[in-house]
C-alpha cells in the first residue's frame, strides 16, 4: 500500500484531504517492479503490519535498492516509489522513461548525413539523461528518422509517408524545444 493509502483519512500539509488514486497505483507498480527485480517486496524486512505501517508512512525512510545491471530500471523503480505522491511520475512520463523507450543507436551502415540527426538527438538525450521526458522525445525522434530512411515505396506513396514523418518530427521537435525551455526557466 502507498503511504497515502495508509493515511487516506488525514490531511496533507496544505489541509487537503489525502486521497488515493493514480499515484497510489504507480506506487504499487513500483512495488511490483521491485519484487520482480529483487525477488521480495521493498518492505519484506518488516514482518508485522504495524512495522510496515511505520516505515511506509515515515517520509524519511529510505528504501534499500540493491545493485541492478540496468541503471534505467533502478531509476524507474525510484520514480514509482517516491514517498511524496506528487513526486511520483505520472503515467505519460513513465511511458516515455528511457527504460521503456530506449534510445536508438544508429547502425554503422548509414551515411554520414543520416548519422548527424541521430547524433544530435543522442547528444541531447545524453546531456539531459536524468530527465525522462527529454530522453523519451529524443528516442522517438531517432525512431522516426530511422523509419524514414528505411521506407521504400512508389514515389507518390513515399512522398505522403515523408510528409507524415516530417509532420511528426516537427511536432516532437516543438515539444522538445518547449520542454527544454521550461527546464531552463525552472
Amino acid at each position: 500500500m502507498s503511504p497515502e493509502a495508509f493515511m487516506c483519512n488525514e490531511n496533507d500539509s496544505n489541509g487537503n484531504a489525502i486521497k488515493c488514486g493514480r499515484p497510489s497505483d504507480i506506487w504499487s507498480l513500483g512495488c511490483i517492479l521491485y519484487q520482480m527485480v529483487y525477488g521480495r517486496t521493498p518492505f519484506s524486512d518488516y514482518k508485522t503490519f504495524w512495522a510496515k505501517f511505520k516505515v511506509i508512512t515515515d517520509r524519511n525512510h529510505k528504501i534499500n535498492y540493491g545493485l541492478v545491471s540496468n541503471p534505467w530500471l533502478l531509476d524507474l523503480m525510484k520514480k514509482c516509489l517516491a514517498w511524496e505522491r506528487n513526486d511520483r511520475w505520472r503515467i505519460p512520463q513513465l511511458l516515455q522513461h528511457p527504460f521503456l523507450v530506449p534510445p536508438i543507436t544508429p547502425s554503422p551502415q548509414m551515411s554520414t548525413s543520416k548519422d548527424q540527426g541521430f547524433e544530435l538527438f543522442q547528444h541531447i538525450a545524453e546531456t539531459y539523461g536524468d530527465d525522462g521526458t527529454t530522453y523519451g522525445l529524443c528516442s522517438q525522434l531517432q525512431v522516426l528518422l530511422k523509419d524514414s530512411f528505411q521506407t521504400e515505396s512508389h514515389f507518390s506513396k513515399l512522398r505522403d509517408q515523408h510528409c507524415d514523418i516530417l509532420s511528426q518530427v516537427s511536432s516532437l521537435c516543438s515539444q522538445l524545444q518547449h520542454h527544454l525551455k521550461d527546464m531552463k526557466l525552472a
